[in-house]
């Protein structure tokens, strides 16, 4: 049984009875079918992005790629950024990632990205879906260029990685993983651990570029390491 009002008259009838008059005013309606609007219009707005990023919000672009839909909707899947990479770092994504097919990304465990100087992916893209990357840090100063790149970020998994103890296995110590990246000290370092004789590998996600050059050089396998592209933080 429905709940009652101090008068007696059930709550959900005073409800529609003050929604009906509501209606009966003209502002009130103007009020209720705009609002009514941008909630369909939202909720369509973030079906058809779902949609169209399907598959790729799980890729590592290249560096200086816009977020995911803006980049889906620039690249022309001429694979210059493709030719241009020294390194071989891009590949071409397949069906199976729907509407991203043909866009390049990073499969960091193959072939990590290596963070050239002058990034010729993003000067060879003609089209603006990879731009020159700046960014900013907590401490208020800015950087540009390889160190500013952040297409995802390091995560470490201590049932994997070698310095944590775990069934069948005793730590040991290891740091492949800072000695592979290209910001030592900076974006990973190795953190004393009080309670067991190796250290640990940490990530500082404010600088880690997710390049994928730890996750390369990782010994463990599968790797302990794995770089969370930066579509999943947006």
């Amino acid at each position: 049984m429905g709940r009652s009002s101090a008068d007696g008259s059930p709550l959900i009838s005073q409800g529609l009875v003050f929604m009906s008059s509501r209606l009966d005013e003209h502002q009130g309606r103007s009020e209720f079918f705009s609002s009514a609007k941008k909630l369909a219009l939202g909720f369509f707005a973030e079906r058809f992005e779902t949609l169209a990023i399907g598959l790729g919000s799980d890729l590592i672009r290249p560096p200086g790629a816009l977020d995911e839909l803006s980049f889906l909707s620039c690249c022309t899947r001429c694979d210059k950024c493709i030719e241009a990479c020294p390194q071989d770092s891009l590949i071409k994504a397949d069906a199976k990632t729907g509407l991203a097919i043909g866009t390049p990304y990073i499969d960091p465990r193959t072939t990590p990205c290596y963070l050239c100087t002058e990034l010729p992916c993003i000067t060879a893209c003609p089209e603006g879906a990879l731009i020159w990357p700046t960014r900013a840090t907590n401490g208020g100063f800015s950087r540009s260029g390889p160190a500013a790149v952040f297409i995802g970020t390091a995560e470490i998994s201590s049932e994997l990685c070698l310095t944590y103890e775990a069934p069948n296995r005793t730590p040991m110590s290891c740091q492949v993983c800072v000695d592979r990246c290209p910001y030592p000290g900076i974006a990973i370092k190795m953190k004393p651990n009080l309670d067991q004789t190796h250290a640990h590998p940490e990530v500082v996600s404010e600088f880690c570029t997710g390049c994928g050059l730890c996750v390369f050089g990782c010994p463990t396998d599968p790797s302990a390491i794995k770089i969370i592209p930066k579509q999943k933080f947006n």
